[in-house]
């Protein structure tokens, strides 16, 4: 019979170190360890690449709702711009009107003036023509022309008046 060792029992069996013991324990904890940091860092990076999917999600979204009312932006200006446009045209075409009745009333409007000028006119020269009339007669006549020249003044002031009043009203 052998005696036993440091390595073996009484029977003669190896026995295990104490040492390798706690080694393998030792390596065994180490072992877990790294596995539950693998398996943090796995879940870290699917957290982080989960994160960026929202992120990339909720930018398109963003992107999506400012385009949406940038649209709407575009066509409230195009639309106001053809408003403008619409009511730029109508405008134009009321100035024309206006410009063109005005000079119809003024022309109509001038027209009794003138002869009336052309009357006053033919009347002055006959009354200057004329050396056989006596003084009151070139006096009354005279005044008569003057009379006649204030009406045609007086006249044409409520023309213009009225041509003005008509222009401010279109």
């Amino acid at each position: 019979m052998r005696e036993p060792g440091a390595a073996t029992d009484a029977s003669g069996i190896p026995v295990l170190d104490p040492t390798k013991n706690v080694l393998d324990l030792v390596d065994a904890a180490i072992k877990r360890q790294d596995d539950l940091r693998a398996a943090e860092s796995r879940h870290v990076r699917e957290v982080a690449s989960l994160r960026a999917e929202y992120q990339a999600e909720l930018r398109q979204a963003e992107t999506a709702r400012l385009n949406a009312i940038r649209a709407v932006d575009v066509s409230a200006v195009q639309r106001a711009a053809e408003v403008q446009s619409d009511a730029a045209a109508t405008l134009a075409a009321q100035v024309v009107a206006s410009a063109e009745a005005m000079r119809v009333a003024l022309s109509a409007a001038l027209v009794p003036i003138q002869a009336d000028v052309a009357d006053l006119r033919r009347a002055q020269y006959e009354a200057a023509g004329s050396k056989t009339q006596i003084v009151e007669t070139r006096g009354t006549s005279a005044q008569a022309l003057q009379l006649m020249v204030g009406v045609l003044g007086l006249l044409l002031t409520v023309v213009i008046i009225a041509v003005a009043v008509y222009a401010a009203a279109h």
